[in-house]
């Protein structure tokens, strides 16, 4: 069986949720036997090789507003005559253009997030992502969702059944402290948050709680700088103790994972985030906001505050920095709990499942 990934931004993966996604999906793929074209674009990729899949590039326009679109259209067009047996499409934006390889042939549609609620995001651009989330929900043989609450959503919206199938928890293993040694980390005493510095993500709620919190503790933040006016904005107001090192991935994501003493999630707007399965297949303690997607994936295997409730979250931050024993239980319980329920070669068969049905 061949098979086209479109709508992420390529593989290898680097810093985002749905290109891991898709990198651990064509690799589970190309493992069982499939081949598997990723679409991609150059300005991500760079000259990084995958080493399971083949990569396709495709030209588009950079920027926030125009790139998944334009990238997307492109691979929609070039895929047309590709001899493959499956196209799966991945979120609303790139999904504005999946009418064209349904043409052809079927098309399996994943929503990894409710992209059309992004703070980040100008009226011009959610309406566009809604009409991407309608056509792919019609031009699509199947649509699946990454948590069960936004299947539910998908439902409501698109008056059609969606899948679940989450994410699959990493196969990880922790590493020694060496590359956090030269950043000046010491192993257990810092917390750790990793994602996009966008307004949903709510990293400034974070830094006005660590702020209260006032440790003898330094707040790491491994973020992409995804939207500028807001990052300088989290910069501006972050205490001295807040170590601002950029995105990493690879072994220097692992190093922080493996020795923080807590991975703190404050995000309002998810699907099923990766941050999150990665910090507890570590064994860290995460604290979350309290929001569907996070117990979707924790259960009561975390520490969880109000939403925007930065007073709480310093109150949860202080008490877990002087509760040890606390910390290490809920790290130990929530990496049995995602090992057992979000299982990486349950992930793949249900995708395999999916596009053997449709297939002629």
């Amino acid at each position: 069986m061949r098979i086209a990934m479109i709508g992420s931004r390529g593989i290898p993966a680097g810093v985002g949720g749905v290109e891991r996604v898709v990198e651990h999906l064509t690799r589970g793929l190309v493992k069982r036997g499939h081949e598997v074209l990723v679409y991609g674009r150059r300005h991500y990729v760079g000259n990084r090789k995958p080493s399971e899949g083949r990569l396709i590039l495709t030209p588009g326009l950079r920027g926030n507003t125009f790139d998944a679109i334009t990238h997307s259209a492109t691979a929609c067009l070039d895929v047309l005559w590709r001899d493959v047996d499956v196209v799966h499409v991945h979120s609303p934006g790139p999904a504005l253009w999946s009418g064209l390889p349904a043409i052809r042939r079927p098309v399996v549609f994943t929503v990894h997030a409710p992209d059309w609620r992004r703070e980040k995001w100008s009226r011009i651009a959610q309406a566009a992502i809604r009409l991407g989330l309608k056509i792919g929900g019609k031009s699509a043989r199947a649509i699946t969702a990454v948590s069960p609450s936004l299947a539910a959503e998908l439902e409501t919206m698109l008056h059609k059944p969606v899948v679940c199938i989450p994410n699959a928890a990493p196969d990880v293993t922790p590493q020694p402290a060496e590359a956090i040694l030269s950043l000046g980390l010491e192993p257990g005493k810092y917390a750790l948050h990793v994602g996009r510095m966008t307004p949903e993500k709510r990293l400034h709620v974070l830094l006005e709680a660590w702020s209260k919190a006032n440790l003898p503790l330094s707040l790491v933040v491994a973020a992409d700088e995804d939207v500028a006016a807001y990052a300088r904005r989290c910069r501006q107001i972050a205490p001295p103790n807040v170590r601002f090192v950029g995105p990493k991935f690879g072994g220097e994501l692992a190093e922080l994972y493996s020795h923080a003493a807590m991975v703190i999630q404050p995000s309002v707007l998810e699907g099923a985030p990766l941050v999150v399965l990665e910090a507890a297949a570590y064994g860290r303690c995460v604290v979350a906001a309290d929001i569907p997607a996070h117990r979707e994936i924790l259960g009561p295997h975390a520490v969880y505050f109000p939403p925007d409730d930065s007073a709480v979250l310093a109150e949860k931050i202080v008490r877990y920095n002087q509760d040890e024993a606390s910390r290490a239980s809920l790290g130990r319980q929530a990496c049995q709990y995602v090992r057992e329920r979000f299982d990486g070669d349950g992930v793949v068969s249900e995708y395999e499942r999916i596009y053997e049905k449709y297939i002629k």
